[in-house]
């Protein structure tokens, strides 16, 4: 299946052709190929995580539309701290492979507010590497509620992100995860590498 066929919204799509267009030819574009005014209607839905280690994914960046629905800022917070600790394994695995696959990842989960609403968030995230190799390895995402937003006021619990049941990897050109490690609820995505003469 490919990629841009199952993506919901056309933010997710934006962004996927802006990442498309930052790697040209390559399997993962860097930092310095990043270039942010391409996507800059985008910022407020994305967050930029940065894999330290097996335990430890800051916040780079949480855009402030995603810091208005949660209610808090998630900036500079580990993002294995915001999981159901049954659940955390299963983040913590699915977050590394896309760093060192490397792979992206697409998923919907909904998202509880205190107006006892769950809203559906399509989610699509992807690698990007650092200009220097010594530092931690980024993950490029995108979150955007797939209903209106108005009146629902903040989430329920703005310290918890829900684990998606709907997960998928998605192959950027390297394959994806071996199946058999039971990291992704759907079959895998193709997002190809756009050849250039």
């Amino acid at each position: 299946m490919q990629l841009l066929d199952d993506i919901k919204t056309r933010e997710c799509r934006a962004f996927a052709l802006a990442w498309q267009d930052w790697r040209g030819a390559e399997l993962v574009p860097t930092r310095a190929d990043v270039r942010i005014a391409e996507i800059v209607k985008l910022l407020p839905y994305v967050s930029v995580l940065e894999i330290i280690s097996p335990e430890v994914a800051n916040f780079r960046l949480f855009g402030t539309t995603l810091c208005d629905a949660l209610g808090v800022d998630l900036t500079g917070l580990n993002y294995f701290d915001m999981t159901e600790p049954e659940k955390r394994d299963l983040r913590i695995q699915r977050t590394c492979q896309i760093s060192t696959h490397p792979c992206g990842s697409h998923f919907l989960h909904a998202i509880a507010y205190k107006s006892g609403r769950a809203v559906p968030n399509e989610v699509l995230s992807l690698p990007v590497w650092p200009n220097d190799p010594s530092m931690g390895r980024q993950s490029f995402a995108i979150s955007i509620a797939m209903e209106d937003m108005r009146m629902v006021g903040t989430a329920a619990e703005p310290n918890r992100l829900p684990v998606s049941e709907s997960f998928q990897f998605v192959d950027i050109g390297a394959g994806v995860p071996d199946a058999g490690l039971n990291l992704a609820d759907r079959p895998p995505a193709t997002l190809n590498i756009e050849r250039r003469n």
